[in-house]
C-alpha cells in the first residue's frame, strides 16, 4: 500500500492510503459525459498523488500535446 500527504496547501500532517483514493478516480471516469468523465477523474486522480501532483499534470500535459489536432 502507498501512502502519501494530501495535496492541500498548507501542508497538512497525515497520510492518505493511495488505493483507497484512488476509487473515486475510477467510478468517475464511467460517467456519461465525456468531458465531465475527463475533468471528475483527473482531479480525484491528482488528489491521489498527494503532494506528488505536479508531477501527475506535466504527464497529462504531455499526452494532451502529443494528440493530433492539438
Amino acid at each position: 500500500m502507498a501512502l502519501t500527504h494530501p495535496a492541500r496547501t498548507p501542508h497538512v500532517p497525515g497520510l492518505i492510503s493511495q488505493p483507497h483514493f484512488a476509487l473515486p478516480a475510477i467510478t468517475a471516469a464511467a460517467d456519461p459525459s465525456p468531458l465531465k468523465a475527463a475533468l471528475d477523474a483527473a482531479w480525484h486522480a491528482l488528489q491521489t498523488y498527494g503532494e506528488h501532483y505536479p508531477e501527475l499534470l506535466a504527464e497529462i500535459r504531455c499526452l494532451c500535446a502529443e494528440q493530433p489536432g492539438s
